[in-house]
């Protein structure tokens, strides 16, 4: 496959260094840490658990978990399709890469290229090189307790989660509603072409809380941290209710603000964070991440997140990191997390 690939002007480039799954800034004043709601019972999460679309994927194209895939493609470096048992035109896709580099990768999704019922992913350094990179990966068309939206180049929403709705508030600024409360959830959010094209341009997509307990608020960023319209994106959001899945919405200190039921939260070093379940073994699930404010305090630094592993199966870590334009150092900062299975 053949594109041309636009460099950042200023940014150095980052250096490289099959089974279903079926088993704000530092100093910002942040609100104390609270639980959301009970989790749906045991019979509830495996009654709806191979509804769930997910799959984790390695720098080489190979599956190592997943649900309801039937393989990967690598196109080419940095470029990979994954393919599902159904047509997900309808559907949101969002991804984070797992750390693989010195450097943070980022990675940015599309409608299949192959195929309807693919998922397009590249994954890119900082300076928008196509470098191949593992990550991972979750997919929602609605009716498994995810909620979506897939916003376009012209700050339009192009398909949603019924009773949906979005405000461009300017300079890459945008509320989006949705019928019912969000205040229990993660809200993940990815650079993503609405459809089945590519994203040239390397941006960042930050997530915080809305003015009312039933938005999201959003940034987009161009790599050197100032605000960018024409960034499409992808949005789930991953709740208390919603079964086999676990979040964590996370603070600089590395308490939780909030999360599902039975999750703990520390920051064992600096930008190095860890989140375990007391009864999920999320290690061998996808983990998206985004970094986001714990409330409705602009996430004005930006950064970089990236998935590592836990040291358990009930386990995973995150790391974040400056923008490579500002150094790429380690940091700690607020973020948004979920494991879904």
């Amino acid at each position: 496959m053949k594109r041309l690939i636009s460099a950042v002007a200023g940014l150095a480039l980052v250096t490289a260094a099959c089974q279903d799954f079926n088993t704000p800034s530092d100093q910002s004043p942040e609100a104390p840490s609270i639980d959301a709601a009970p989790e749906l019972d045991s019979a509830q999460v495996q009654a709806t658990a191979s509804a769930h679309i997910w799959a984790v994927v390695d720098q080489n194209g190979n599956l190592i978990h997943g649900n309801r895939t039937t393989g990967v493609v690598k196109l080419g470096p940095g470029q990979y399709e994954v393919s599902f048992n159904r047509n997900l035109t309808s559907c949101a896709y969002v991804a984070t890469t797992r750390n693989a580099y010195s450097q943070a990768i980022q990675a940015s999704t599309a409608g299949g290229h192959l195929s309807a019922n693919g998922v397009y992913v590249e994954t890119k350094n900082q300076g928008g090189g196509l470098t191949d990179g593992p990550f991972d990966l979750v997919v929602t068309c609605g009716g498994t307790g995810i909620r979506y939206a897939v916003v376009g180049y012209s700050a339009d929403l192009v398909r949603s989660t019924s009773g949906t709705t979005l405000s461009f508030l300017g300079a890459g600024r945008y509320n989006i509603r949705f019928a019912n409360p969000v205040t229990g959830c993660a809200f993940i959010a990815t650079l993503a072409d609405p459809g089945s094209a590519l994203v040239y341009s390397p941006s960042g997509v930050y997530t915080g809380s809305g003015p009312d307990a039933n938005t999201v608020y959003i940034e987009t960023k161009n790599p050197g941290g100032g605000l960018q319209d024409g960034v499409p994106f992808h949005l789930e959001l991953i709740c208390s209710s919603t079964a086999n899945a676990r979040y964590a919405v996370v603070r600089a200190t590395g308490a939780k603000q909030r999360s599902s039921s039975g999750m703990t939260t520390i920051r064992p070093s600096t930008g190095n964070f860890q989140i375990s379940s007391n009864s999920l073994g999320i290690s061998a699930c996808a983990t998206v991440a985004t970094r986001g404010s714990v409330d409705t305090a602009v996430p004005f630094n930006p950064a970089t997140v990236e998935i590592v592993p836990g040291p358990t199966n009930y386990s995973i870590d995150v790391q974040v990191r400056q923008l490579l334009f500002f150094g790429g150092a380690l940091r700690n900062l607020a973020f948004h997390a979920a494991s879904v299975c």
